[in-house]
């Protein structure tokens, strides 16, 4: 496993298998697209298949905020300590960022709260007509 902070040399095919269980996956192009725009990235690359196996991308303005989006790992490949190795790289990219923020589903939470993250109260709009296909 070789892991990367850079999207450099990769194809959106490299992408494929991410978003089970959504109602409309991105596709790896979107995705791709995602990761191109992101301020920090973070990707778990198996050489061997080259495929990425998991991601983690960040938004910032560089000096006091940063949210972090998505934390993925194909299904295939979680419980292994990928996500908790992209979670802990980003963390180190994000060192010098006053401000981090995330979202997830209260079944993540005990995950999070490993690298210091701790409950927070907050707003959100989510367009999910968008995800009906």
């Amino acid at each position: 496993m070789e892991y990367r902070t850079t999207i450099e040399g990769l194809s959106p095919d490299e992408l494929k298998g991410f978003f089970v269980g959504w109602k409309k996956p991105l596709t790896t192009e979107q995705h791709y697209q995602i990761l191109r725009n992101s301020s920090y990235v973070v990707l778990a690359y198996e050489t061997g298949k080259s495929k990425v196996v998991g991601f983690i991308n960040a938004l910032s303005d560089g000096v006091y905020f940063a949210f972090i989006p998505m934390l993925e790992v194909l299904p295939e490949y979680q419980h292994m300590g990928i996500g908790s190795r992209l979670m802990e790289m980003m963390l180190e990219l994000l060192k010098h960022i006053t401000c981090i923020d995330l979202t997830c589903d209260i079944e993540m939470q005990n995950f999070y709260k490993k690298f210091g993250m701790f409950k927070s109260h907050g707003m959100i709009i989510r367009k999910y007509i968008n995800q009906n296909g």
